[in-house]
């Protein structure tokens, strides 16, 4: 999910970063609204004053989305925050292929 968090955040810069995960199995949004950043501050406890965004979230095949996301499969981080798990290249690896074979 890409979003407007900062000002240099576009529908076109997303889709440029997006090929840094080209698998066709991931999915990329563009959330204009946020709502992704709303949803996930909430569900992941993030910090007061802190919002979820430069995170990583997973969920293991066949996880069933009702009218608001399931809880993650695995969650990374690249906030530099003492919550979740902190996100490093080899993590993110690590945890796509406990489901991705």
């Amino acid at each position: 999910m890409w979003g407007p968090i900062r000002q240099s955040d576009s529908k076109s810069a997303a889709e440029v970063a997006s090929g840094y995960l080209p698998d066709p199995r991931v999915q990329h949004f563009w959330d204009l609204w946020s709502y992704s950043v709303k949803t996930y501050t909430l569900q992941l406890s993030f910090p007061q004053n802190t919002i979820a965004w430069d995170i990583f979230v997973l969920y293991k095949p066949q996880v069933f989305w009702g009218t608001k996301p399931p809880e993650p499969t695995a969650w990374l981080q690249n906030l530099g925050l003492q919550h979740g798990t902190t996100y490093t290249p080899q993590l993110l690896q690590m945890e796509l292929e406990k489901w991705v074979r």
